[in-house]
């Protein structure tokens, strides 16, 4: 359960790092998109993961991710450092409602890590071809991956979901 905790704890905190970009795109929303902030965050993170391993300039893995977080990091404190009152109003009004998003994610994720953890093997379905996809994104120093089946050859395949997922376990360990 400690490796389910360590996933909603970083998933949590990219939310948060995603916050003032998520609110900035989508402040027409009744939320201001507090509610797509953690996906948004996931997508961001992996996307300059990707630019990181596709340029060739830092080799996927651990440092590309850490990069990839405090460019994110910088780019939210510097939203919030240039309207801190605004900030504080809208955390003060809204709080409530922030609470009811994590509250109804971390909800959801434990029901699921539950049912997960009733059949957690990877037999059957896409399972065994979505692990060595992870794996082949996991083991690459750069994008993109390597094939797993056909050797010397790079992914010929969609694999960016399969990227959010090593990027989060590369951040996770």
């Amino acid at each position: 359960m400690t490796a389910a905790f360590s996933w909603w704890l970083a998933s949590t905190v990219i939310g948060l790092l995603a916050l003032p970009v998520a609110r900035r795109l989508f402040r027409a929303l009744p939320d201001q998109g507090v509610a797509l902030a953690r996906p948004l965050g996931s997508l961001l993170l992996s996307y300059l993961v990707w630019l990181l391993g596709l340029s060739h300039v830092i080799p996927n893995g651990r440092l590309a991710v850490a990069l990839a977080m405090v460019a994110l990091a910088t780019v939210g404190f510097v939203m919030v450092a240039r309207q801190p009152k605004e900030w504080r109003e809208w955390l003060r009004r809204s709080w409530r409602q922030v609470a009811m998003v994590e509250g109804l994610f971390a909800t959801a994720f434990v029901l699921f890590a539950l049912l997960r953890s009733y059949s957690p093997e990877i037999a059957g379905t896409e399972k065994p071809m979505d692990f060595a996809l992870l794996n082949g994104v996991l083991r690459s120093p750069s994008f993109p991956p390597a094939d797993p089946w056909l050797a010397g050859h790079p992914i010929s395949y969609y694999y960016f979901g399969h990227l959010q997922a090593a990027t989060l376990t590369s951040l996770t360990g």
